[in-house]
């Protein structure tokens, strides 16, 4: 089946560590699992692997009403990343690519 989504075009494949990224931008005012699959567009299989992960280095913290938030280290995890180029890479390759 061909979907004609536009939306389905513009994906682009990540890797580990803009999942991680997104998941922790997204997670930075809150959001229970169900939000995070949807925002980040993982399984809940993969949103749980991640979750668990970030959750064990201490970059998430699940707060009294069960919504992921970013805590302080992975704020500052966010905030080294940004600075790397390679953090812009990939929205800077996909500016330059045709959109046929």
């Amino acid at each position: 089946m061909v979907s004609n989504d536009s939306s389905m075009m513009c994906m682009v494949n990540r890797d580990r560590h803009d999942i991680v990224m997104e998941i922790l931008n997204k997670a930075k005012n809150g959001k229970n699992k169900t939000e995070i699959i949807r925002d980040v567009g993982l399984s809940y299989k993969q949103t749980k692997q991640y979750l668990g992960t970030l959750l064990e280095k201490g970059m998430l913290e699940l707060d009294k009403d069960r919504r992921f938030r970013t805590t302080k280290t992975g704020q500052e995890f966010l905030e080294r990343c940004s600075e790397c180029f390679l953090s812009r890479w990939h929205t800077q390759k996909g500016a330059e690519s045709p959109s046929r």
